[in-house]
């Protein structure tokens, strides 16, 4: 039995030895799948073993459990104290050789005149009697907890949650197929060990294909491990609790990991005395505190699934009560309403919960910080204050900053208060030169500490100045320095490595980071490299590991990881131009809230794709909205990918039907990056350049930085695709097309299919003009139902004639060709032509595929 063995060994001991054995676990456990086993090793040892199970709805009714196990014949005529005599001395009679021993399941079940009948065997002739019992409710002289004046000895076997390896071979096993590592770290994470909760989960996932094998390999979960399906086992957990119990286990899923002292302003000590006993919470030591928090999180999970609104708003008040707010800016909002909507109801319902869930962390961290105002309590509420903007939290964190004495904690928690006050003067207030010259002041203090402060310095160089030459040096990873460090200083490698477009020294050092630390989340990490992925071809994987993130942090409810994922995925729908995919991202996204500056670059990245979003659907309102945004703080342009403000200013250009006006404003901002070492960055706002407007010069100048620079392999093939184009190539284009497509480019693959088409036509090469007419229609059946972008930077604003405009605007809203006709004064057949054309130019098929990729908007 996979991590059970010397258990299980103990407890054959034990009953050889003739002595009695509680197996004690909490429901999920694996109490009845060990007794199993030990009943198995005992019968290859010659033993007899006699079983026995509790059944709840029968505890009432005398012998229930023995006349089903079958072990003594029972006659329904005689009295009831002739049955127990008679059925005592059938037990007593089965007690041959010393070698036999009685085993009662689920003990707390079982009736009590089958267990009076039981204990009185064991006493008079010492059979080993071998039970299993719930955790959390005391030991008992019956399973009704009648007194008794004499107790038999017993010795526990403690059902502990299973090890990582041992869980992970266990549902391996289950599921007849190795399990990807991040796969199995976020079902023992959720389940807390718990093999009967894993297995649960890992049922329940499959049904519904949210856990399934890709192409014969691992098993990969993909979105939030959570099901309806498992309420039922969750609340199987919680039955045995009272309400004022059950209320407490919640508020501290609530308040995500807080301090006791924090916990006991909301709960008294018997009650989590009583969730502690039944394994519901656990307390850990931090450096300074004893921390809470609910286990399994499955429970936090099922919580936040609940659907009952009036409970969460009543639970959300009493938190408000007791803490009170720290913040000026906490206002409770009821947002719990609806939870059964699908769609667009539920997206805004995990904004809504996200924002609550934010106020509350906020809330609770100031809270302690107001008690406590040491690094350590200012380290957690800086982290919370920083995600809801500079406007909103700006007094706030620079209170906290300037009330907290930064030599008031351990060495560790120093250097984190030193990194995230320089994060905000840089990132926040963009005052880069004090930021570096803060780290560089206060290294000196923290011995091998001190490093962290150095991969700051070096990334925020990187990100405002230039990669510094030399930087592999002063990022160089020992093994004699703290776990924290030496994550520090690998996690700022990969995001200067992939900014330099060393994209395959990145890929080693991210290895290296979660072999160092694997059950480590590093958003930022895995955002970043999942996007560095999607350059080098691995679409399938990049996607997959950004999405999976994407999931656990709207499962968490982690508004840091979330907009880290979600900067991210945004890449990823623009890498395919899967406009619907990319809206609906971008309407949760941009309703959590005022962005913030941190993560680094995450604010700017998501406003940047909603603008390349509204200006390829022609919503010149809605991009100027979010181009304002950007400007209204100033944002400097970051070295990676999507980072810079020049995307935005260049689609509010395209717009207004200035092309080269476009495309001037991304070459002036990609060369500048290149000339910082910003590789990755450069090429791809190059290549956007000559998108908008083609120059000869600028493209051959694109192509050879390409070149030296080769481990982008995709901007390689869009690189073909443009120089084909110039060319006029029809054959050079016809590859392009399939490469692109190979790479997961499906909306530009579709624009090289038609345009390789057109030049076949023109070379009157009708062979292979079908053969791109062919794989052109093959690839829109394999996406049908999903709209991609075919017009790229051209928007729909270019794309279209004024005319076509006026059409598609009334089409789009619901005219008929007909309507369109007799609205603009002209004929049918002309309003036919330009519906023919509009369609063409937009790569759609039918009108609602172009209702789907304009939407019900005004394109005038």
């Amino acid at each position: 039995m996979r991590g059970r063995d010397r258990s299980l060994a103990k407890a054959q001991s034990l009953v050889e030895n003739g002595l009695s054995v509680d197996v004690v676990g909490s429901r999920g456990s694996g109490r009845t799948a060990f007794m199993q086993a030990l009943a198995s090793r005992l019968e290859d040892g010659g033993w007899t073993v006699h079983r026995v199970r509790g059944v709840a709805s029968l505890k009432q009714n005398p012998f229930a459990a023995i006349a089903l196990a079958g072990i003594a014949e029972l006659s329904p005529t005689r009295r009831i104290d002739a049955v127990i005599e008679e059925v005592g001395r059938q037990l007593t009679e089965q007690v041959v050789n010393g070698r036999c021993a009685y085993f009662l399941d689920d003990w707390d079940d079982l009736d009590e005149v089958s267990w009076g009948v039981i204990e009185y065997v064991r006493r008079t002739t010492g059979v080993p009697v071998v039970i299993s019992r719930l955790q959390g409710l005391r030991a008992r002289h019956t399973p009704s907890g009648l007194p008794a004046s004499t107790l038999s000895p017993t010795y526990v076997i403690d059902m502990l949650p299973l090890r990582f390896e041992d869980l992970d071979a266990v549902m391996s096993e289950y599921l007849g197929g190795g399990i990807e590592p991040g796969t199995s770290r976020r079902l023992y994470t959720k389940s807390g060990g718990n093999v009967g909760l894993a297995l649960s989960l890992v049922d329940a996932t499959v049904r519904e294909n949210r856990l399934a094998q890709v192409d014969g390999g691992p098993w990969v979960a993909t979105g939030e491990l959570w099901s309806p399906a498992l309420r039922a086992v969750m609340e199987m957990h919680l039955e045995s609790l009272d309400a004022a119990s059950r209320d407490a286990l919640e508020t501290i899923a609530m308040v995500g990991l807080a301090d006791v002292e924090t916990v006991r302003t909301l709960v008294d000590w018997p009650t989590l005395e009583v969730l502690e006993e039944r394994a519901m919470i656990a307390f850990a030591q931090g450096s300074r505190n004893n921390y809470v928090s609910v286990v399994p999180p499955l429970f936090t999970s099922y919580f936040r699934h609940d659907p009952l609104s009036a409970r969460r708003i009543r639970l959300t008040e009493k938190i408000l009560s007791a803490l009170g707010s720290t913040s000026l800016n906490f206002e409770l909002e009821h947002v719990w309403d609806g939870l059964d909507a699908a769609g667009e109801q539920q997206d805004a319902l995990f904004a809504g919960m996200l924002r609550e869930s934010l106020k509350t962390r906020q809330l609770v961290a100031g809270y302690e910080w107001e008690r406590s105002s040491d690094v350590h309590t200012a380290n957690a509420y800086i982290e919370i204050l920083t995600q809801a903007g500079v406007a909103a939290s700006g007094p706030s964190i620079e209170r906290v900053f300037a009330d907290t004495d930064g030599r008031s904690g351990d060495i560790a928690a120093r250097a984190e208060y030193y990194s995230r006050r320089a994060d905000w003067l840089a990132y926040g207030l963009g005052k880069v030169d004090e930021a570096l010259a803060y780290l560089e002041i206060h290294a000196r203090d923290l011995s091998s500490y001190g490093r962290m402060l150095d991969a700051r310095r070096i990334s925020i160089l990187a990100d405002f100045r230039s990669v510094p030459d030399g930087f592999e040096i002063v990022l160089e990873v020992t093994d004699d320095l703290p776990l924290p460090v030496q994550t520090a200083l690998l996690e700022t490698q990969l995001r200067v490595l992939i900014i330099a477009g060393r994209l395959a020294d990145g890929n080693r050092v991210y290895e290296e980071l979660r072999r160092l630390d694997p059950q480590g989340e590093r958003a930022a990490a895995r955002s970043v490299q999942g996007v560095s992925l999607l350059a080098q071809g691995a679409y399938e994987l990049g996607s997959r590991d950004v999405h999976n993130g994407l999931d656990e942090a709207r499962g968490n409810l982690d508004i840091h990881a979330f907009r880290a994922f979600a900067g991210a995925a945004a890449a990823v729908h623009l890498h395919s131009g899967d406009l619907r995919a990319q809206g609906e991202l971008l309407d949760v996204a941009l309703s959590t809230g005022e962005l913030a500056p941190l993560p680094p670059g995450s604010r700017t990245s998501l406003l940047v794709s909603a603008c390349i979003l509204t200006a390829a659907r022609g919503q010149v309102a809605l991009c100027t909205k979010y181009a304002e945004l950007l400007r209204s703080e100033s944002p400097a342009d970051l070295a990676l990918p999507g980072q810079s403000a020049a995307w935005a200013e260049a689609q509010m250009e395209l717009l207004e039907g200035d092309a080269e006006g476009a495309a001037n404003t991304m070459w002036e901002s990609s060369t500048a990056l290149r000339e910082r070492g910003a590789v990755f960055a450069a090429q791809l706002g190059m290549l956007a350049s000559l998108e908008m407007k083609m120059d000869d010069g600028r493209l051959a100048e694109t192509l050879e930085f390409l070149d030296r620079h080769p481990e982008t392999v995709v901007l390689r093939a869009q690189g073909r695709y443009l120089e084909a184009g110039v060319r006029a190539d029809a054959g050079a284009m016809l590859e392009a097309a399939r490469m692109l497509e190979k790479h997961h480019r499906i909306g530009l693959a579709m624009t090289a299919y038609a345009r390789a088409a057109e030049l076949f036509a023109d070379e009157q090469n009708s062979e292979l003009r079908d053969a791109a007419v062919r794989d052109e229609r093959l690839l829109r059946a394999r996406f049908s139902g999903t709209h991609f972008n075919t017009t790229r930077f051209g928007g729909l604003g270019s794309a279209l004639s004024k005319r076509e405009k006026e059409v598609a605007s009334l089409a789009v809203n619901g005219l008929s060709n007909h309507e369109i006709a007799t609205r603009l004064v002209v004929s049918v057949r002309t309003v036919d032509s330009h519906m023919y054309r509009i369609m063409r130019k937009l790569g759609v098929t039918s009108r609602d595929s172009l209702q789907a990729k304009l939407g019900a908007i005004s394109l005038l």
